[in-house]
């Protein structure tokens, strides 16, 4: 029986059942390097780790793409000279896993098609030399992956080899997905294709250059690259490692500020200030805003100069310009000398931030200020033709001007005084009590503070050009902002020199001393003589009769006259004596309550109505020594219901005024007339038949005591109003 094998199959399941790795390719075009492969058994696949589909369907250059060309040269040569060759290569398996082989290749003939056959083995390199390499391969890699830029690979044809995680993780992709593809077909548009390939077909690809990639998200970012390009030993490219850096954002805000750029140009253009750019070099870059037109000036006289040959204090300005340079707004007044005129300009000066970028460049907005100058300059002869001192105050207190005499007065030069504030420690001012007067104290603090004026304050301060203390009257006025009666810009404040007249007060006050000296002796003799005069009656009388038993009879009166005595002279100690009593803190309307206690005997069986006013809703606490204040009340209660001996009103109003506590004691009883107020308080004054005129001076002096002041206002068949005001 015959047997009929078939040769393909049977050729075929040999050619699988191969022990060895066998791959066949076919001579498809010698001159163009155009090969094909042609069979590959099971154990090929298994070497190389790919299915037969995949290795079919490969291109044979790419299975020995990491053999330079002068390799590759090299072997094709001695195999077509020998007709056979072995070698050790290096062939790409999945994964881009690289495997040594030894491959035994053969050249072979059937009909008209010229084969290499190859057979392969994998070939085992000593470990420690696989290790090294291995370790090495980590560590590149590593350093790669820690680099925050993109970091790519590209074979010769600019097909992407490897990169590193940051490339991976702006683009998208996973290296898997773009190994081995060209970056064009990936991530270049159209319009930046052609000078790409042109680039790579010469040869001739540039060292740094931009562009656009699109990522798999669609976005577009802008990149700066920076290539190194590795050759061979034959001069012939090996691979390219591209480094970029992201400068999308940066892109863009240039756009946007094309976009804008002319109707920034319109905008400063309308403007009537002056406004112009200053780059890193101090030029002044651009110069737009009517000022130009209106001043008769062009931008050419200005643009592409240096600031120096523009600002006459330049050392200053440019201080200034490093300043804005670095982030910061600054402001400064400068003048310009152009055609034979001289102009004043206030400068704003802002660094140029572009998406939160600081650029090497500055905006600066310009004010002409040249008649707020003259004005300022008109006002200053005005200050200085003052008699009195003047300075004016920013809103920390600093002084920014001074007249010439508050130079004279304050013992100060007026550039030493500029720059001072009231905080200064070296004015060593008191208050008129003598006590240390605070800086936040100061009159002009307080203006700065509530916008209020304030007006006749005395203060003692240290004249260093006179080298002693010197008293002055201080005046402050609040100037605010324009358009506002709230926001205080500055506070001017005037002051004279009252030490003169201080010591003339001193001496007016010494003589009225000495005169009421006068007035208390003539006063204690007249009160103590009468009661005397009559007591030497009656004993005169005594004397010359001869019934002495009428001794008796006089001695009641003489008494009566004795307690007299006794009474004037306790007033009197009193009234030269204060009492050592403790200063506590008090509530006054406490007092006042307890001081109307007092006197409940006689409001009632005067039939006095009593009523308490106060319009402060909190308790009123007063550093004070309470029982002379409740003998001060009890003083003037008492007179009040003297004035109303047919009964009446006795009304005490409490009152808030600022730091101060206003009390009112009104009555509606007889009154007083305006010749007799004039003579209230004085030793020996009274309206009452029997007075004295201490208890009214006592009361005076416990006023005084505490650092307040007593008014007297009375209308004759009305009533009187005494007004107290305590700090």
């Amino acid at each position: 029986m015959e047997t009929v094998v078939n040769e393909s199959s049977l050729f075929e399941n040999i050619f699988n059942e191969l022990a060895y790795p066998v791959l066949i390719f076919e001579i498809v075009n010698d001159g163009l390097n155009e090969y094909r492969l042609l069979e590959v058994n099971e154990a090929a696949c298994s070497l190389l780790k790919y299915s037969k589909e995949e290795l079919m369907k490969k291109e044979v250059l790419t299975l020995f793409k990491y053999i330079t060309p002068k390799v590759r040269r090299s072997v094709k040569e001695l195999l077509y000279k020998d007709g056979s060759l072995s070698t050790v290569l290096h062939l790409p398996a999945q994964n881009d896993l690289m495997i040594s082989v030894e491959v035994d290749a053969s050249l072979m003939t059937i009909g008209s098609k010229k084969l290499i056959f190859c057979m392969l083995k994998e070939h085992s390199i000593p470990r420690c030399h696989h290790d090294a390499r291995e370790e090495e391969n980590n560590y590149l890699r590593t350093i790669m992956d820690t680099i925050q830029s993109f970091v790519v690979i590209l074979d010769k044809d600019g097909r992407i080899y490897n990169w590193n995680h940051y490339t991976e993780q702006i683009s998208g992709y996973s290296l898997e997905e773009v190994h081995l593809k060209k970056v064009l077909g990936l991530f270049i548009d159209n319009e930046g294709k052609q000078g790409i390939i042109k680039n790579y077909l010469s040869g001739e690809i540039p060292l740094e250059y931009e562009n656009f990639w699109l990522m798999k998200n669609g976005e577009k970012r802008f990149i700066k690259w920076k290539s190194k390009i590795v050759h061979d030993s034959e001069g012939n490219i090996q691979f390219v490692l591209a480094t970029g850096v992201d400068i999308t954002d940066k892109v863009l805000s240039f756009k946007e500020l094309e976009k804008s750029k002319e109707k920034y140009q319109a905008l400063v253009s309308s403007m009537n200030d002056l406004v112009f750019t200053i780059d890193h070099s101090y030029i002044i870059t651009s110069v737009y805003g009517k000022w130009l037109k209106t001043n008769g000036f062009t931008k050419e006289e200005f643009e592409g100069k240096s600031i120096s040959t523009i600002l006459n204090d330049s050392m200053r300005q440019q201080k200034e310009v490093e300043k804005a340079l670095s982030g910061e707004v600054t402001e400064f007044e400068w003048e310009l000398k152009l055609k034979g005129k001289t102009h004043y300009f206030h400068s704003v000066l802002s660094p140029v931030i572009l998406n939160g970028n600081l650029e090497s460049e500055i905006v600066g907005v310009t004010r002409d200020v040249t008649e707020k100058k003259r004005l300022e300059e008109h006002h200053k002869r005005i200050y200085e033709a003052l008699t009195s001192g003047m300075i004016l105050q920013d809103t920390t207190g600093k002084i920014i001007y001074a007249n010439k005499n508050a130079s004279e007065i304050l013992g100060y030069k007026q550039e030493v005084l500029v720059n001072m504030t009231s905080m200064n420690e070296e004015w060593d001012a008191e208050n008129m009590s003598g006590d240390h007067f605070r800086g936040d104290e100061h009159p002009s603090m307080k203006t700065l503070r509530t916008g209020e004026e304030i007006s006749n304050v005395e203060m003692y301060i240290f004249n260093p050009k006179k080298n002693e203390k010197r008293w002055i009257l201080v005046d402050t006025r609040p100037i605010f902002e324009a358009g506002s009666s709230e926001n205080v810009e500055y506070v001017l404040a005037t002051f004279h020199d009252i030490t003169e007249k201080k010591e003339m007060d001193q001496i007016m006050q010494q003589s009225q001393k000495l005169a009421m000296i006068g007035r208390l002796a003539s006063g204690v003799v007249h009160e103590i003589r009468n009661p005397l005069t009559s007591i030497m009656g009656f004993f005169k009388l005594v004397e010359e009769g001869h019934d002495h038993n009428k001794l008796i009879d006089y001695l009641p009166v003489i008494k009566m006259e004795l307690d007299q005595i006794n009474k004037f002279t306790n007033e009197f100690i009193e009234l030269s004596h204060s009492k050592h009593n403790e200063w506590t803190i008090a509530e006054i309307v406490s007092i006042i309550q307890s001081s109307l206690k007092a006197m409940k005997t006689e409001i009632n069986d005067n039939k006095i109505n009593t009523l308490i006013e106060t319009d402060c809703n909190k308790d009123l606490l007063l550093c004070c020594i309470e029982p002379q204040l409740k003998l001060l009340f009890i003083n003037l209660f008492k007179n009040s219901i003297e004035a109303m001996p047919f009964g009446g009103n006795l009304t005490i109003k409490v009152e808030c005024v600022e730091d101060k506590v206003q009390i009112k004691v009104i009555d509606t009883g007889t009154g007083i007339s305006q010749e007799r107020i004039k003579h209230l308080c004085e030793p020996y004054y009274s309206t009452k038949e029997k007075g004295t005129g201490l208890g009214l001076m006592r009361s005076l002096k416990i006023v005084h005591d505490h650092n307040g002041k007593i008014d007297f206002s009375s209308e004759e068949g009305k009533g009187t109003v005494v007004t107290i005001e305590l700090p």
